[in-house]
């Protein structure tokens, strides 16, 4: 027959088992949503940033004639040289702005021009490259703000909430982005 401390420890043992399988459980389901949350996240991050290229890419308009001068033609000349027929307007010819967001674009014009010359393009499919490469970049940096500005939304106001969706679906939806 078992001692009674031997049987006491037993019980214990025992009602604390339950609860110990409860908290693994516990602990693996948090895993698990935390698992499904990034997968969603990550979802709607590609959605975003498809979205996004596809409207860069079938859009023929803009927006605003600074878009080209403001950092594409700097961006241009950057990349390829001052001989490079970049249109520079005075503001850069009298350094009074900032080259940080035109050396973006000049990084992409490099890289697309590295590209072409990798895969042989003939010049037509090179011109198209380098008009695509800086929308599709673009693309990319307006659906990581989308994606940013929902999740900020979702510590703020709570996950799946009508409010955490609002601004990102506000960005995405917004007239300007469709002409």
């Amino acid at each position: 027959m078992a001692s009674p401390a031997l049987s006491q420890a037993s019980t214990a043992f025992e009602s604390d088992a339950p609860q110990i399988h409860d908290e693994q459980k516990a602990e693996r389901w948090a895993k698990l949503q935390r698992v499904r949350e990034a997968a969603a996240s990550q979802d709607i991050l590609w959605f975003l940033i498809a979205f996004r290229i596809l409207n860069a890419l079938s859009i023929r308009t803009f927006f605003q004639p600074d878009e080209y001068f403001q950092s594409l033609e700097p961006a241009w000349e950057i990349a390829f040289g001052a001989d490079s027929g970049a249109w520079i307007t005075w503001e850069w010819k009298n350094q009074l702005r900032s080259a940080i967001h035109p050396a973006v674009f000049a990084g992409v014009y490099h890289l697309s021009a590295q590209l072409s010359k990798l895969l042989r393009l003939t010049p037509d499919y090179h011109a198209e490259l380098l008009l695509a490469a800086p929308k599709v970049a673009q693309a990319v940096i307006a659906a990581l703000g989308d994606h940013y500005t929902w999740r900020l939304g979702e510590r703020i106001y709570g996950k799946g909430s009508n409010e955490a969706w609002a601004a990102p679906m506000a960005m995405v939806l917004f007239y300007a982005h469709a002409f």
